[in-house]
């Protein structure tokens, strides 16, 4: 219509066709220039908002992020403290009763143990540059933890035994390492009766095997996972499922992988390997 009114002005006032042409080109030529910025200010707006829809989903995600970040530490409190239990209400008895010096010590250390799991399960799901990456002898470090653990192995007449053709130097934080491994030995003492447990140092493989109780195949997918005790733990009332969790933690920052093979009544073997680039 605006066109037709347009040229009726035209024929009207018997204007000449230049001046037609002329007004025309021109009223085109104002049109796209509006086009034009009308298009970049909708471009620059498009953009922003998917701007502020992606900064919107990382916000999202983080939050969820923490959340469950923050109800996986709840059920460890919850478990960590329900096992805390255990210990204590031995040591309250034997206060009451007669106090026996080498169980009390091994209530203590059980003590001792779980608090180092919950402080470094803190420090593992929060750290930023702690690692300090040395070489370190895995024959060293594993003879150092079974000193620790020595009475245990007197007081259950568990033989022990260090396998393998050479030592295994391994490039990664001690500390971490020892920590992570410690946990695995802690388990192969705990579940173990009678016979002992061997420790094989091969090139790049540590292997800790024990005759102990072991663990049912359908349990094995599941070990890893925070608060599961599965078959050991329902025999034993003994674990709080918090240190296999901690150990897969810190495996997996330094590189490492762990596997687990196990079978009822003939016992466990834990394997450690250093992830290849």
């Amino acid at each position: 219509m605006i066109i037709g009114i347009y040229i009726v002005n035209f024929l009207l006032w018997k204007l000449p066709l230049i001046a037609f042409f002329n007004s025309t080109l021109l009223g085109l030529l104002i049109f796209i220039v509006y086009l034009f910025f009308s298009y970049s200010r909708w471009k620059a707006i498009e953009i922003r908002l998917e701007d502020l829809n992606k900064e919107n989903r990382q916000i999202k995600k983080s939050l969820e992020k923490q959340a469950l970040a923050n109800q996986e530490f709840m059920d460890i409190i919850r478990v960590w403290s329900h096992q805390m239990k255990i210990p204590l209400s031995a040591i309250d008895l034997m206060t009451q009763t007669v106090i026996d010096n080498d169980e009390l010590k091994n209530q203590i250390f059980t003590l001792e143990n779980y608090l180092t799991i919950l402080l470094e399960y803190q420090r593992i799901t929060n750290l930023s540059t702690d690692f300090r990456f040395e070489t370190v002898s895995v024959n060293e470090i594993s003879k150092k933890i079974v000193k620790k653990y020595s009475n245990f192995f007197i007081q259950k007449n568990l033989f022990l035994k260090f396998e393998g053709e050479s030592d295994w130097k391994i490039t990664t934080d001690s500390r971490w390492f020892e920590l992570a491994l410690e946990q695995f030995i802690n388990n192969a003492v705990k579940y173990t009766k009678k016979g002992g447990v061997s420790i094989y140092i091969g090139t790049n493989q540590l292997k800790i095997k024990d005759s102990g109780i072991g663990i049912l195949a359908e349990d094995l997918p599941r070990l890893f996972e925070h608060g599961f005790t599965g078959y050991n733990g329902r025999i034993q009332q003994k674990s709080t499922g918090l240190g296999l969790y901690l150990s897969r933690l810190i495996l997996d920052k330094l590189d490492f992988e762990v596997k687990i093979e196990s079978e009822i009544e003939k016992g466990t073997t834990v394997i450690i390997t250093k992830r290849m680039d």
